[in-house]
């Protein structure tokens, strides 16, 4: 959707949804097949990212497959940054991303999976050998602690077990102070209070405990089980670890949990029980408070959960063709949450914004959005464009237009503008006292009241401005100076 401007006070900026489309970076595997970009992350005033270019054109003219990419978020600064298992078709696959002591880090596969680093050059991109002793040692879920490195590799005595790495050494299993003979596997990690929590397994009490929620204390190397969860030897299904407000969230077999690392206080949210709400996905601390997927009964919808009074409020509401929200991928930028999600009438998932009270679909042309990162204060996400054939490719939005939409003629004046007094008058079908919401650059609402007498008054500073009008469903660009 093209972006007009104009300082005639009868043309409006409506339809508050619409802001300027996302425009494509680079179309990086020519043609309609689409390089995937996946596992976004910023680095050194640059994008990381996985991309495949199959068609070679922007890869010197091999199909590398799936390797590292960079981007500044410009084409021409967008380009392979090594091609890691070499051969035609031949594809490294990177994942595990993560940033350590300045460093970028991630897991690849030459012919057997390890882990490397990059300084985002080729001459740069080189592999850490975690357990030299081990070939294919599949470093995953790491998570920095300190100034050590916690994930999980796959060892002789068995996969996923519960490793540590300090950057420098060869990295070792963590140790147990019950006994080295005890194996250890996690397939989620996070830090919390000082320790290591996760969805654990130990060898020892599997058999009765099953994989349940446990934390390692890495001074005393004390393995401890927080909670069985799901009682007896099952398994409690422990995702999306999330800290807010002083205590550690996370999902258990489909609702949401809470816990202060004791037993006793590790429990399921009440109101998450009271709801009745299930599926619970997509943990996310905005505030400190948590939003997160949820269904009570109607669709996949997002939720916030007041850390503090315990309140859960239904964000979202899909009501049309399609009851799912399926909200993920959330970043925050200024006083919104920016994420990818599906509305009432599309099953696709486009790019929504909100402020934990509301939700506000941004842009319908760009599909399938996914991996939203935060760079220089613009988003940049995994995306496809409705309109044309070029497959998933990687695409940035400036948040900055977020109140900016199509420009529509309309009965209702604003004037004068530019704003030189402080003073803005209304004319048209308004109604004299009407409510009025004043909104910068960003979205962040600046001003909010009452028209008196079909006058606004106000003491903005120099900017451009949007002033959207109650019952109006319209926003004026206004110009202060």
């Amino acid at each position: 959707m093209k972006k007009i401007y104009t300082l005639l006070s009868t043309l409006l900026i409506t339809g508050a949804v619409m802001a300027q489309a996302p425009t494509l970076v680079l179309d990086i595997n020519d043609g309609s097949s689409g390089s995937n970009p996946r596992n976004i992350i910023a680095y050194d005033g640059q994008l990381f990212f996985t991309a495949d270019d199959s068609s070679g054109i922007n890869s010197g003219g091999t199909d590398t497959g799936t390797e590292p990419w960079k981007s500044d978020g410009t084409a021409a600064g967008t380009s392979i940054v090594a091609d890691i298992a070499v051969g035609d078709g031949e594809a490294s696959n990177p994942f595990n991303v993560f940033i350590f002591n300045d460093m970028l880090y991630f897991t690849a596969n030459d012919g057997a999976a390890e882990l490397w680093t990059s300084d985002l050059t080729a001459a740069g991109t080189v592999k850490v050998d975690l357990f030299p002793e081990v070939t294919g040692d599949v470093p995953n879920n790491a998570v920095v602690l300190g100034n050590t490195v916690f994930l999980t590799a796959n060892l002789p005595s068995g996969n996923n077990q519960l490793s540590e790495w300090d950057g420098t050494n060869d990295a070792q299993v963590a140790l147990n102070s019950a006994g080295n003979e005890i194996i250890t596997t996690a397939t989620e990690l996070t830090t919390y209070n000082g320790l290591i929590y996760g969805y654990i397994e130990n060898s020892v009490d599997e058999a009765t405990v099953g994989r349940e929620l446990y934390s390692y204390d890495p001074i005393s190397d004390v393995y401890t089980l927080v909670k069985d969860i799901a009682s007896g030897d099952a398994n409690s299904g422990i995702s999306g670890f999330t800290v807010a407000n002083g205590l550690l969230y996370f999902e258990a077999q489909g609702n949401l949990w809470q816990s202060d690392g004791t037993n006793t206080n590790t429990i399921e949210v009440p109101q998450n029980d009271a709801l009745g709400m299930n599926g619970v996905n997509n943990i996310f601390n905005f505030n400190e408070n948590i939003l997160f997927e949820g269904d009570n009964g109607a669709g996949d919808q997002l939720w916030n959960l007041n850390t503090t009074t315990g309140t859960i409020t239904q964000v979202s509401s899909n009501t049309g063709d399609n009851p799912d929200h399926d909200p993920s991928d959330y970043v925050v930028f200024g006083d919104f949450v920016y994420y990818s999600a599906e509305s009432s009438s599309s099953t696709d998932s486009f790019l929504f914004r909100t402020d934990g009270v509301e939700t506000v679909q941004l842009d319908n042309t760009i599909k399938d959005v996914d991996d939203i990162t935060l760079l220089d204060g613009f988003l940049y996400f995994e995306g496809e464009d409705t309109n044309t054939d070029l497959g998933n490719e990687l695409y940035v939005f400036n948040p900055a237009t977020a109140s900016i939409s199509r420009v529509e003629r309309t009965s209702v004046n604003m004037y004068p503008n530019p704003s030189t007094n402080g003073i803005v008058n209304f004319s048209g079908n308004t109604v004299s006292d009407n409510g009025f919401e004043i909104n910068d650059l960003s979205g962040r609402m600046v001003l909010k009241g009452n028209l008196q007498n079909s006058q606004l008054k106000h003491d903005l500073k120099t900017g451009i401005y949007f002033v959207n009008l109650e019952n109006q469903d319209n926003a004026f660009k206004l110009i202060v100076e």
